[in-house]
């Protein structure tokens, strides 16, 4: 299993090295740094990213709008979804807004949301709209599939509400979001920078990558799309580490 894994890492490792050798012999053959810059361009424009004053600004009010409006849809997540869960016709009422959500492209979400707020807020609620029904979805379904054991365990001792929830529900939701956490926010991440490239809030890594993009500066676009992902790796590897916790726990 060893020996595979690492096979793997090597195979992908040649295959990024190819990937490199055909972009820059590509940026080579086109000579136009506008739309395709060289590698070296590239790690001269990365370089001076990282040493700007408002890297970690841009950075850190990125990832800020992220985790709250990602905060925001899980607390919505869980509550609509016991109610939803608890309440057929809640359900019901649900149903076709998430539905609207799930199917309006998620563009002219971003578009319509800059229309009807501002600037600043915008970013938290394109994030809200986008993930709130992956996790609201998942909380329902969840508890859709308790199994039937416990259901008819709860009938037969007549538990109350605060304790189904308690002991039973926020458990097996639990188990079920966190294979999707970090994944969920991932996307989350990716869909406010679209909505700060649109709506240009003052700081964000958005906002910069349309100012470069204004001034036709490539190499430094490619260069944050150096930084959003190796941020993504990190994200990966973090749910990974959360899964592998994760089975540890309900294997105990």
């Amino acid at each position: 299993m060893k020996r595979y894994f690492t096979r793997n890492n090597i195979e992908v490792l040649i295959f990024c090295i190819v990937l490199l050798i055909v972009w820059q012999g590509i940026a080579i053959n086109i000579n136009n740094d506008i739309y395709l810059p060289k590698i070296e361009q590239v790690l001269s424009s990365l370089r001076e990213i990282l040493n700007q004053n408002n890297f970690y600004l841009n950075i850190g009010m990125t990832i800020l709008r992220t985790s709250v409006s990602f905060a925001i849809s899980m607390i919505m997540a869980i509550v609509l979804g016991v109610l939803a869960y608890l309440s057929k016709t809640f359900s019901n009422l649900l149903k076709p807004i998430n539905t609207i959500i799930q199917s309006v492209p998620t563009m002219i979400l971003v578009v319509l949301i800059l229309i009807w707020f501002d600037k600043d807020k915008a970013p938290f609620l394109i994030g809200v709209f986008i993930v709130f029904p992956i996790l609201y979805e998942t909380v329902l379904g969840a508890l859709k599939n308790i199994d039937k054991s416990i259901v008819e365990m709860i009938y037969i001792y007549d538990i109350n509400l605060v304790e189904k929830i308690k002991n039973i529900y926020i458990p097996i939701i639990n188990i079920n979001l966190f294979p999707i956490l970090v994944s969920t926010y991932s996307l989350a991440f990716k869909v406010i920078i679209a909505g700060e490239i649109y709506g240009q809030p003052m700081y964000g890594v958005g906002s910069v990558i349309q100012i470069e993009k204004t001034n036709f500066n490539t190499s430094a676009i490619f260069a944050w799309i150096v930084v959003i992902l190796v941020i993504s790796i990190l994200l990966s590897n973090l749910q990974k580490y959360i899964m592998k916790r994760n089975y540890k726990w309900r294997r105990q």
